[in-house]
């Protein structure tokens, strides 16, 4: 299954290459919402992006009980915010996502807890599959630069 919206990553190595070739594409502005069951990997995906953005992946943690972490040092500022606490119906104003997204990018874990529609979000589902390996999929929505994320990669000869 890696047709152009979904990418098997059987390893957690898959999982942060293809966030690397997710962040390298991140621009300011650019809001990527995540959605998938507890466990799913959804901050190992975002461990990949942080890097691709240019930032340490060894710092990226999981905001859930701090709802917001900043990754600097990167050629994009990358926002990781965490609806789970929450809940459906979220109210993420105090979260600030118009400010933050004019200084840098946000990734928010849960977006399906709030409409965040419009902020015109990547939306990126994290499923694990019958083998234990996660699926990655985007929907059709949102910038191309990240689309290509999911290009098929060239063999190594």
């Amino acid at each position: 299954m890696s047709d152009g919206l979904a990418r098997r990553c059987p390893t957690e190595r898959d999982t942060i290459a293809l966030g690397w070739r997710i962040g390298e594409r991140l621009s300011s502005g650019d809001l990527v919402s995540l959605h998938g069951e507890l466990g799913a990997g959804k901050t190992v995906l975002v461990r990949g992006i942080a890097a691709g953005a240019g930032a340490d992946a060894r710092v990226v943690r999981s905001p859930t009980f701090v709802f917001h972490h900043v990754y600097r040092g990167g050629r994009v500022l990358l926002h990781h915010l965490d609806l789970y606490r929450l809940g459906p119906g979220a109210d993420v104003a105090f979260l600030d996502i118009d400010g933050l997204l004019q200084g840098g990018a946000v990734v928010v874990e849960w977006g399906d807890l709030a409409d965040l529609s419009r902020f015109a979000p990547i939306d990126v589902s994290v499923d694990v599959d019958a083998d234990n390996a996660r699926v990655i999929s985007r929907g059709a929505a949102g910038s191309a630069a990240i689309a290509g994320a999911w290009a098929p990669v060239p063999a190594q000869t």
